[in-house]
């Protein structure tokens, strides 16, 4: 894909440039699963298929809870084994490994005014291995 146009007009926006090889659906796809972390295949398949980046997604999640948390005794490197990990997964800590692959760098959560797991702001996590157990803290 050119950066620009024949008169020079520019075809890729500027928050998109470093993404002008990724393909682009037809029609915007929809998945309806039932359980949250059910999604993470679809996800994936989108990055492996280059439809979305590998890294760098800023994933906006809607939702009444967060679904935050961390696989107690998941080791770390199991996120680098796909299968092992949708495995490990369930509905409350499919996103924080998906940050810790390095897939996700921005995880927005939009929420009804009644869910309150969280306080209102920017948060910021260190998501990484502890070196003492091998799992992701």
């Amino acid at each position: 894909m050119s950066e620009t146009g024949g008169d020079g007009e520019r075809l890729v926006p500027p928050a998109c440039e470093g993404t002008s090889s990724l393909r682009a659906y037809p029609t915007m796809p929809v998945w309806v699963v039932e359980d949250h972390h059910d999604v993470l295949p679809f996800i994936y398949r989108a990055i492996g298929s280059k439809h979305l980046p590998a890294d760098n997604i800023s994933f906006i999640h809607l939702d009444s809870h967060p679904d935050l948390l961390i696989p107690v005794n998941m080791p770390a490197d199991t996120v680098f084994d796909k299968e092992a990990l949708f495995s490990e997964l369930s509905i409350e800590n499919w996103i924080m490994p998906a940050v810790y692959a390095g897939h996700f760098s921005q995880v927005v959560w939009l929420h009804p005014p009644w869910a309150q797991q969280m306080q209102e702001g920017i948060h910021h996590f260190l998501v990484g291995k502890d070196t003492s157990t091998t799992t992701i803290r």
